[in-house]
């Protein structure tokens, strides 16, 4: 449970020839764990404690407690720094010109304009293994009507992150294929539970009081009309992710008279104002405010920037919000689940039921003792209405006609896999 064999593949070249060895991998991990590099992405290697090397491509990570995300961190969120090179041109030099092991290289890069990528023919499966397409240009062009017009002038093949209402606009035009990928993302409303020390006296406070919330909205409306995709969740983690399933959890079907009699049950028979706040995807959180005024609930839209409302959020001083949340792309429950509910900076309940549950699932690498315990915690969550996810978000891409390329949910562009048809 706290520690991992590990076995490199032998032949796995960087693309400036060296070979790719257990050095390389210790120094990773001794780089971004060091406090002095200041590294941004710790966070995806600080669960090892120190790395032991015992041979050329044979090492064993030492962790302090078990962490059973390890393997999908390994395999998708740890990039691998090349020992001598990284030391030789410094943390600046190598984001100017960085090296790795994948399908492309960077052939060229110029710093928030653009990095040009050549096809890696020496990809340790060999060249017919590496990416279909010779190069590829990504270019960075902030404004969204700049990328359109360049994707219709033909100076674009793909663009990703295209607004709906663009979206379906540029479907049909000759020459030009829109797709849509769900993807882990998903929009939750958050609730000050009123356990922790020192809460603000809110009607959310009452379990009762949430229900009546998750009965009010629409979901599904919200999906089909102004999401254009994506889908309803129940519980606050995407389905694909271990350990996202409780049977026993309950679903808050679109229900306004049910709403209103919860409401007048918890002492709101005229219903409440209330602050409501957001920071994105406002047409979403306008649309919530008029099914909460259905029920009676006169909630005010606050609007603030990510990291104030976050931080207003930490400190307990908003009690109702509508926020997002993509797990960093970790296909496990630990990313969603336990980052919002197990004890942390971001834990608006403290409910010790929940925590005791997720300390459990967070503590073996037993994929059915985890399912387990996740299923009670999750149970637990819905049947309080802790949290109630609103949708998944979808992702619209607009792309050549000619260009065949398939989206996945979790919201990296493979460009390696993209080819021509």
């Amino acid at each position: 449970a706290t520690t991992i064999h590990v076995k490199l593949r032998q032949g796995v070249k960087f693309h400036n020839g060296d070979p790719m060895t257990a050095e390389d991998v210790a120094y990773t991990f001794a780089f971004n764990n060091n406090p002095a590099n200041r590294t941004v992405g710790r966070s995806r290697t600080d669960w090892v404690e120190r790395v032991e090397v015992i041979g050329p491509y044979e090492l064993k990570l030492h962790l302090p407690r078990p962490f059973p995300a390890a393997m999908e961190f390994l395999s998708s969120n740890v990039p691998i720094y090349p020992k001598a090179y990284h030391e030789r041109l410094g943390p600046d030099g190598f984001s100017q010109a960085p090296i790795g092991t994948g399908r492309y290289r960077v052939e060229r890069t110029e710093i928030g304009r653009e990095i040009g990528l050549i096809r890696n023919a020496d990809y340790w499966e060999g060249a017919d293994k590496a990416g279909h397409i010779n190069r590829i240009v990504m270019r960075f062009v902030p404004e969204r009507n700049t990328q359109i017009a360049e994707l219709l002038a033909g100076n674009a093949h793909l663009i990703w992150q295209v607004p709906v209402a663009q979206a379906r606009r540029l479907d049909g035009r000759r020459g030009l294929r829109v797709i849509v990928g769900d993807t882990m993302r998903y929009g939750y409303l958050q609730f000050e539970s009123g356990l922790r020390q020192g809460a603000r006296p809110s009607p959310v406070h009452d379990r009762r009081v949430r229900q009546a919330i998750a009965h009010a909205i629409d979901r599904e409306a919200i999906v089909k009309n102004i999401m254009g995709g994506g889908s309803v969740l129940h519980l606050p983690c995407y389905p694909s992710q271990l350990g996202c399933e409780a049977k026993d959890a309950p679903r808050y079907a679109f229900d306004p008279a049910k709403a209103k009699q919860l409401l007048a049950e918890a002492g709101y028979p005229n219903g409440f104002e209330i602050d409501f706040y957001g920071y994105r995807d406002r047409p979403v959180a306008e649309a919530i405010l008029g099914y909460l005024a259905n029920v009676g609930i006169n909630a005010r839209l606050q609007w603030l920037q990510y990291s104030a409302l976050r931080d207003r959020v930490r400190q307990g001083e908003i009690a109702f919000n509508f926020m997002a949340w993509g797990s960093g792309s970790v296909n496990d429950a630990s990313a969603s689940v336990s980052y919002f509910f197990k004890g942390g900076p971001d834990d608006t309940t403290l409910d010790p039921q929940v925590i005791e549950a997720l300390t459990e699932a967070d503590s073996s690498v037993d994929p059915e003792v985890r399912q387990r315990a996740y299923a009670r915690a999750l149970t637990r969550i819905a049947q309080e209405s802790y949290k109630v996810p609103v949708m998944s978000y979808a992702y619209y891409y607009a792309m050549a006609a000619d260009l065949e390329f398939e989206p996945t949910p979790d919201e990296v562009t493979h460009l390696y896999t993209a080819r021509w048809r």
